[in-house]
């Protein structure tokens, strides 16, 4: 499975990103976060049940479970991944109250009976190649939430990079090589399948700034101090490619 290997060669490096752009990659877990605790600060429940698809090397994990624990909440956390370098290096954290899992994500639905009060993703939805079966893990994430819990999904999106391209076509830049190993989500699945959907564009001044205005004047690197000036600013708009969808069944 090429798609396999690909994310086991990129996890043993020492990484918990295989984002080049460490200034997104803090903007993303970022919201991620903060989101994630205006939503148990609203909830005040006390024992919450935690599904992460594409758990990565645990980071995402170790994150919101300082929240938690800070919060002095009870919880279970689960995370899954199908790549064995970044599982082995999750479990190597040793966080407490957390498993992680090496498995496909329709496997682990089929064999699991828990409902989760959160299920969260960060730009795996977009690992499943194929639309169908896209919509069908969305669905199984509809299934498996319990009615007042809620999902949390930092993915790209086909809306997105249209409106990227166009402004990159539009300043006679290039538009962008989608990387291979991706599937951009459709925006419509989210309010087609859970009864509310809410987009949250955490990185819009962002991408604007060092996707579309940097690269014309010329060719783009990362981490510059360009991109640390415009993680600073406000967002505004609509023009990041990576977005936080959060959802209820």
């Amino acid at each position: 499975m090429k798609i396999k290997t690909t994310w086991d060669k990129y996890y043993k490096q020492n990484i918990d990103t295989a984002l080049n752009d460490q200034n997104l990659f803090s903007m993303e877990i970022t919201a991620i976060k903060k989101n994630f605790y205006k939503k148990i600060k609203s909830q005040k429940k006390l024992n919450l049940k935690i599904l992460e698809l594409g758990s990565g090397t645990g980071f995402l994990a170790s994150e919101l479970i300082k929240i938690l624990k800070k919060e002095q909440i009870d919880f279970s956390y689960i995370g899954i991944d199908f790549s064995q370098q970044a599982v082995k290096k999750a479990q190597s954290r040793k966080l407490k109250n957390c498993q992680f899992i090496e498995s496909d994500f329709f496997d682990y639905f089929k064999s699991t009976f828990y409902k989760f009060d959160y299920i969260i993703s960060q730009r795996s939805i977009m690992a499943i190649m194929n639309d169908k079966e896209q919509k069908k893990l969305l669905k199984l994430i509809y299934f498996n939430l319990k009615k007042s819990g809620f999902g949390l999904f930092s993915e790209c999106s086909k809306q997105s990079l249209k409106n990227i391209q166009q402004l990159r076509i539009q300043l006679s830049v290039k538009p962008f090589k989608k990387i291979w190993h991706s599937n951009y989500v459709d925006e419509k699945s989210f309010s087609q399948i859970f009864s509310k959907s809410e987009k949250i564009d955490f990185c819009s001044t962002y991408y604007l700034i060092t996707r579309i205005i940097y690269p014309y004047f010329e060719e783009p690197k990362h981490n510059t101090q360009l991109h640390l000036f415009a993680s600073s600013l406000k967002q505004f708009g609509d023009y990041g490619l990576v977005k936080l969808f959060i959802v209820k069944p």
